[in-house]
């Protein structure tokens, strides 16, 4: 082992992996280039595969820069200005480090810096053509299908075939400065789940949404019959592998045959993940074409629905007012849970009596039979609008 190497040596060398090789045949260490979150860039052949596994498993602490959970390995952060590009890792413990692989090893990120920051440039300067051009897409701002399903090529995007439109977006408002980077993870996530099935998967960050454009295919795609069970599949695998992501939902729009329909596709995901909340708070999959009365009362104003709300639930929300009572959310509860008393009882924490002898006493309060569908529906329907005026 030679542990001279000069920045000559370095300066010839104009790949990532050139320059690692030739770091670890000076300093006979093993050596990895991983990201911020701790995803692999490059690595020297004898690196550890399961060092690789405990600084994925703990990105938190690397996104912090916290290096206690890191006994036994050596971070040279690697950045370019105020960039942060990543981290040099050695499995070498600072017991064992000498002064010059040391001095070795920050000359190394020094050099790592420039190229890391060139190819990410190049990355963001390709991803802004790309993005430009599928925002055209999803808006419709193109002067025919041929035009775009003909650009679409070079991106590798077969946009002549039906597509599903998928939203991904997180459950709560993200605050503070983390918001950009909860969405390049999910965003991440998702492209690295999704290349078990495309080659390309298509994916953009819009409106603090992460937008997925999806082929139906008979083979390798998402399949039509069975798209909300993948993606509920792919969206479990994504919370597993980044247990740090806060809670996220998906809604999927329609599937139409021409390209054109898609930015009609893309508000249809939009709405259902916005409207298929008020079933499932967290962690949910919503199809447009399941939101059923949900989707008609979203386009009524919303002066209409407080009208409609007041006339037919006021006398209960005057009742919880004055007695102190819950019996609003009952029956909000008892709608939600399809009209199963074991299951809303459950929910409320209540034996399947109490709820019962709760609903006979709402409907002396309303003066109503919930025994008759139609009075029933009224009731089932002023609750979902109730839910969508609170949304707004």
């Amino acid at each position: 082992m030679n542990q001279k190497m000069n920045k000559e040596d370095l300066w010839q060398q104009t790949t990532l992996q050139g320059k690692l090789r030739l770091a670890a045949e000076r300093t006979g260490l093993e050596l990895a280039v991983i990201d911020q979150a701790g995803e692999l860039v490059q690595r020297t052949a004898g690196f550890a595969e399961g060092e690789l596994s405990r600084l994925r498993n703990r990105r938190q602490a690397l996104l912090q820069q916290d290096m206690t959970p890191f006994a036994g390995l050596f971070l040279v952060p690697i950045s370019y200005g105020t960039q942060s590009l990543g981290w040099l890792v050695t499995a070498l413990g600072e017991e064992n480090l000498t002064s010059g692989r040391e001095m070795m090893l920050k000359e190394l990120s020094r050099h790592l810096s420039f190229l890391l920051w060139h190819e990410e440039e190049m990355r963001q300067e390709t991803r802004r053509h790309r993005e430009q051009f599928l925002y055209d897409v999803f808006y419709h701002n193109f002067e025919s299908s041929e035009e775009v399903i003909y650009i679409g090529t070079f991106w590798n995007m077969d946009l002549d075939r039906p597509h599903y439109v998928v939203v991904a977006e997180f459950d709560q408002p993200l605050l503070g400065g983390r918001s950009k980077q909860w969405l390049d993870d999910l965003e991440h996530g998702w492209q690295r789940v999704l290349l078990y099935r495309f080659t390309q998967p298509i994916t953009m960050q819009l409106s603090n949404q992460v937008i997925l454009l999806l082929p139906v295919l008979a083979v390798s795609g998402i399949r039509q019959a069975s798209a909300p069970q993948q993606l509920q599949h792919a969206a479990e695998l994504i919370r597993k592998a980044q247990p740090q992501l806060p809670p996220f939902s998906l809604g999927i729009g329609r599937v139409y045959p021409a390209v054109a329909d898609i930015c009609r596709s893309l508000q249809e995901a939009r709405q259902a993940v916005s409207l298929g909340r008020f079933h499932h708070p967290e962690n949910g999959v919503t199809c447009y074409e399941e939101l059923g009365v949900l989707k008609l009362l979203s386009h009524i104003r919303t002066e209409e629905l407080d009208d409609f709300v007041q006339d037919i639930l006021g006398p209960l929300m005057a009742y919880d007012d004055a007695n102190k009572t819950d019996y609003l959310r009952t029956l909000e509860i008892y709608f939600q849970e399809n009209e199963s008393l074991p299951q809303a009882a459950e929910r409320m924490f209540i034996h399947a009596n109490t709820l019962r002898n709760r609903l006979k006493k709402i409907q002396d309060v309303l003066g109503v039979d919930l025994g008759r569908a139609d009075r029933r529906v009224r009731f089932y329907v002023a609750c979902q609008a109730m839910r969508i005026i609170q949304r707004q």
